[in-house]
């Protein structure tokens, strides 16, 4: 399995070190709705030069006047997705990074780029690195445009981002700007009912964080996105408020449910966690 994916990993960099050996083939999207097709040739401040391939010499276009650039990218987002299913996650990170590089230059323009950006976004989430998720966050939150779903799961990651990151503040001004904070109960959103309930327990409202958490399980059991993260957020509450019995039986579930998912590999970490704290109670009470 390892080697595979080494294999597959190779096959990703061949493809971006081909891009970047190369000027970049893409179709730019004017104001007004213009497209030209043609070659991303180099960038110098504000002006981009851009062959069309009619004539020898380039041309040169203000980059406030491209509205979106569409890249000949080749690459196979389902293998991206299968090697994240495999949680190799810092490689992947490594991979899309190199892939992406070339397109650096173009970054703040608008492109077809948002899906491996997104995927990126989530990886950095997966791997705690913050500060990353929520620049690619709100880079993807102003560049998707009309793609509501696109725009919505790159809120969701700045929510995500800045609660875990201890920015409850900026957290609750964000989902109370969007709406997710109001009304919360056994009819709302798991999404919301989550995030809701992730808030308050870095606020230690964990009465109402166990609360908005219970919503998702008993009436959202179906929906695994925000179910399964759930059931590891109980376990974390219970460990937090030292109730260890409960916590050991959601992670008991957790593990014979979700086997070979980020959840399993939290709750891996979160026995430990309680086995450690489990310990240091006992040395207490026989001291």
């Amino acid at each position: 399995m390892k080697n595979f994916l080494r294999i597959g990993l190779v096959l990703v960099l061949m493809v971006a070190s081909t891009v970047e050996a190369a000027p970049l083939s893409a179709e730019l999207v004017m104001s007004g709705g213009r497209t030209w097709r043609g070659t991303l040739l180099k960038r110098d401040g504000e002006w981009i030069e851009f062959s069309t391939g009619v004539s020898a010499r380039p041309i040169r276009l203000g980059a406030s006047t491209i509205e979106k650039i569409n890249y000949d990218v080749e690459l196979n987002l389902d293998r991206l997705l299968e090697l994240k299913e495999n949680r190799e996650f810092d490689q992947l990170i490594s991979s899309l990074n190199e892939v992406l590089k070339p397109f650096e230059p173009y970054g703040d323009i608008p492109s077809n780029l948002t899906r491996y950006r997104a995927l990126l976004m989530e990886l950095y989430f997966l791997t705690e690195e913050f500060d990353q998720t929520l620049t690619y966050a709100k880079q993807i939150e102003a560049d998707a445009g009309d793609d509501g779903e696109a725009v919505e799961n790159a809120q969701t990651y700045q929510a995500l981002a800045l609660i875990e990151s201890g920015r409850s503040d900026e957290a609750d001004a964000l989902m109370s700007r969007l709406g997710w904070l109001d009304d919360l109960g056994e009819d709302s959103d798991p999404k919301q009912l989550f995030l809701g309930a992730k808030l308050m327990s870095v606020k230690k409202d964990f009465n109402r964080a166990m609360e908005l958490v219970a919503y998702v399980i008993a009436f959202n059991s179906q929906n695994t996105e925000w179910m399964q993260p759930a059931e590891l957020f109980c376990a974390e509450v219970y460990t937090e408020l030292g109730m260890y019995e409960s916590a050991e039986e959601v992670i008991r579930q957790i593990e014979l449910l979700y086997p070979n998912t980020p959840e399993y590999d939290k709750s891996i970490i979160l026995k430990e966690k309680v086995m450690e704290m489990r310990a240091l109670q006992a040395l207490e009470q026989n001291s």
